[in-house]
């Protein structure tokens, strides 16, 4: 921005002088022009400076008070009159009118021609914003290089701090500090300060997506587009103590650098949680032999953020769906943000508590590692806390908790059962808990290499008979078991005599080892009955 003040700080323009004390050279001057014509309000553009000699007000001075009126009211920088031939001085009315206003009045010496003076201070105004010009892309330039570098966003700001010499932060999507310079290091209160002025402005709705506010103001925010509908934003304090060859131009020569290194680092990032999510979604249909084998290299299951722990329950999120909401990249950018948000309220909960995403379906995996108490109230938070921030719909499936690492397929196959259950009927922003049905589901959480010995140490050669007679005998145990143990009703259940049930039941025991109707045994033997017929190994 160039100033009045500057232009006459310039010894080549050191013959300029201001006749009223009170006008105001700090005003900015963007060009400069010549006009002899009283009506000229409609044809000046702000922030000019207006040149003539008055002749118009020769014999009449009054019409500079109206002139000076209307130049002020369209943000003329101020009007330099040359005294000589036309007019010799100006009225003590006009000065003091002109002070009021705090309107400059510059008098042109006799030396300077009008055409003269407009071209060099007009070359003045061009070569200044030619090198604020070059040190926007020098701000621009260095910062490119550091993005090409690989440098992080925080080494970013800080050098963008150093070469402005005023306080920068850098907020995400979520109006939470990404990034901020040293100045707030040193100062900590004003972290907060500016927190606070930063709301302030986004609720008012004051952040245009190129902000040209004024740089009288002690901040100025610019929206950092990475992404087209969840921007960052950029926070430069102090902006009223900003000096050339500043300009402008160079925040937003740093603001596009800064786009391009948060996108480059979160495609970097969804490149990374790519190889765990397809992970994960492995882990979870893998044979549970397998998963044990998996369990034997804990720094690898780390590597994946899981860790060793007697306790694991899969929690299945997503965004609810919405009536005409068909934008596929507004839905992708909010699907990514969600994700990044997630993560960070969850690690505020508990940093054991991992994170998976399932772009086929849209869906977020969040597994516990540690007993949590009150995992419901967390659900109900973010279900509140989203909607403000995003104006959106969260709903959660809850599996339920098991023991063991083997077992987890089950608690995210439940989880994920409980959210179907709920959405195939069109319910939303829910939280369902996945309820066992029968004694089937409850055997599906013994692990198989448990389960399987248990039914053949149990049954024998009947856990799984491969002859017509052992079959038979199998058959008959059942229904045997299921009357009770009365030889009679079995035999009517059959349609045979009451000596040839008692006969199977002899051979049975035989192969079993043991009495049926002990009641220390016959509840193991009907479990492993009903195991070996129900579970699929």
């Amino acid at each position: 921005m160039t100033s009045l003040k500057e232009i006459m700080s310039v010894q080549q323009f050191s013959d300029l002088t201001l006749l009223n004390v009170e006008g105001d050279l700090d005003r900015e001057v963007e060009m400069v022009d010549i006009t002899e014509t009283p009506d000229i309000k409609n044809f000046t553009a702000p922030h000019s400076f207006i040149v003539t000699t008055g002749m118009n007000y020769q014999h009449d001075q009054s019409g500079l008070i109206d002139l000076i009126r209307e130049l002020n009211d369209i943000q003329v920088a101020g009007i330099g009159i040359k005294l000589s031939r036309f007019l010799e001085k100006i009225d003590d009315e006009v000065i003091e009118f002109a002070n009021k206003l705090k309107f400059p009045i510059i008098r042109i010496p006799e030396s300077w021609n009008l055409g003269s003076i407009t071209h060099h201070i007009s070359s003045y105004i061009l070569d200044e914003e030619t090198e604020k010009l070059y040190f926007a892309l020098d701000i621009q330039q260095e910062l490119n290089t550091m993005l090409m570098r690989g440098l992080s966003l925080e080494m970013m700001i800080e050098r963008m701090s150093r070469l402005l010499h005023v306080p920068v932060m850098l907020l995400n999507p979520f109006y939470q500090i990404k990034s901020m310079s040293h100045h707030f290091q040193e100062h900590s209160e004003q972290v907060q300060k500016n927190l606070s002025y930063f709301k302030r402005s986004l609720n008012s709705n004051h952040i245009p997506p190129n902000n040209r506010a004024s740089f009288q103001e002690e901040h100025i925010i610019f929206e950092v587009p990475a992404f087209k509908y969840f921007p960052y934003y950029l926070m430069v304090s102090n902006v009223n103590t900003l000096t050339y060859p500043f300009s402008l131009l160079a925040i937003e020569q740093a603001v596009n650098t800064l786009s391009l290194a948060i996108y480059k680092n979160s495609k970097i990032k969804e490149a990374e949680q790519q190889e765990v999510n397809r992970f994960f979604e492995t882990l979870m249909s893998e044979h549970p032999d397998n998963l044990m084998s998996v369990k034997q290299h804990p720094e690898f299951l780390k590597k994946h953020h899981i860790q060793t722990s007697n306790f694991y329950q899969v929690i299945i999120c997503a965004i609810d769906k919405e009536k005409d909401v068909e934008n596929n990249i507004y839905l992708n950018e909010r699907y990514q943000m969600t994700f990044e948000w997630l993560t960070h309220k969850l690690i505020d909960i508990d940093p054991s508590i991992s994170l998976y995403m399932s772009p086929g379906n849209h869906r977020f995996t969040i597994l516990l590692q540690t007993k949590h108490q009150y995992y419901l109230d967390y659900c109900k938070y973010l279900q509140k806390e989203y909607k403000k921030l995003f104006n959106s719909t969260l709903s959660f499936g809850i599996g339920n908790e098991v023991t063991e690492f083997s077992q987890l397929p089950l608690s995210y196959f439940e989880a994920n059962e409980a959210f179907d259950h709920k959405s195939e009927s069109g319910e939303v922003r829910f939280i369902e808990l996945y309820k066992s049905k029968s004694v089937e589901e409850l055997l599906q959480l013994i692990p198989a290499n448990k389960l399987k010995p248990f039914i053949t140490y149990t049954l024998g050669s009947l856990a799984y008979p491969k002859t017509t007679k052992e079959k038979e005998l199998k058959n008959t145990l059942e229904i045997y078991l299921a009357n009770h143990c009365d030889l009679t009703k079995t035999s009517e259940d059959l349609y045979i005599h009451r000596n040839t049930v008692k006969y199977r039941i002899k051979k049975c025991e035989e192969i079993l080892g043991q009495p049926i109707d002990a009641p220390d045994t016959s509840l193991d033997i009907r479990l492993a009955l009903f195991a070996s017929e129900k579970i699929t190994f």
